[in-house]
């Protein structure tokens, strides 16, 4: 889906209103927004979002998609869908959001704090440990339990396949932009 176009749209889960935000295609920024997504997530302090993102060739297509999704987040009761319009990649998706969706809701408070640190903010989990004044130990245990490199997973496939393949190279490379994953892989 090259030179595509992403639209959130963000709703409190009381209201029916919708806050559109279209931003430009690309694994980065298709991550930016799935990190907004997961922090709102795990902000338990912060009111219940519901989430539709849909991508498209052009603003309106992805708005379009975005309105889809959300249409079906409220009508399934769920709090996070997406709507590309190709009928492979919606599939893929459907199947892969409720697992992202479970994960994150599974998380006990003290697991999201870290979470937020490590899979939004990029932090190292001897960063967290300092910030939050706890031994890496407790911080390496709470990434494991709360299943943090599950969740980084499930968040680098939703943008890969929201991004679309790779573009090839004439060498037989490809241009893909790898995930971030040293916070997860127990790196001081």
């Amino acid at each position: 889906m090259d030179a595509c176009r992403l639209v959130a749209i963000a709703e409190p889960v009381t209201t029916a209103g919708a806050v559109p935000g279209g931003v430009p295609g690309g694994v980065r920024a298709i991550a930016k927004v799935l990190d907004r997504v997961i922090a709102s997530r795990l902000d338990r302090a912060g009111g219940a979002v519901r989430w539709g993102i849909g991508v498209g060739c052009d603003d309106a297509s992805a708005a379009a998609h975005a309105t889809l999704a959300m249409g079906a987040v409220r009508e399934g009761g769920g709090w996070l869908g997406f709507a590309t319009g190709d009928p492979w990649r919606d599939a893929l998706l459907a199947d892969l959001t409720p697992s992202l969706a479970a994960l994150l809701d599974d998380l006990t408070p003290r697991q999201a704090q870290i979470a937020t640190r490590v899979l939004v903010d990029g932090a190292r989990q001897a960063e967290v440990a300092a910030t939050l004044g706890v031994s890496r130990a407790t911080v390496s245990v709470a990434v494991a339990r709360g299943r943090l490199p599950a969740i980084a997973g499930a968040r680098r496939a939703i943008a890969s396949i929201l991004a679309g393949p790779p573009a090839m190279v004439p060498d037989g490379g490809d241009r893909g932009e790898a995930g971030a994953g040293a916070a997860l892989a127990g790196k001081p």
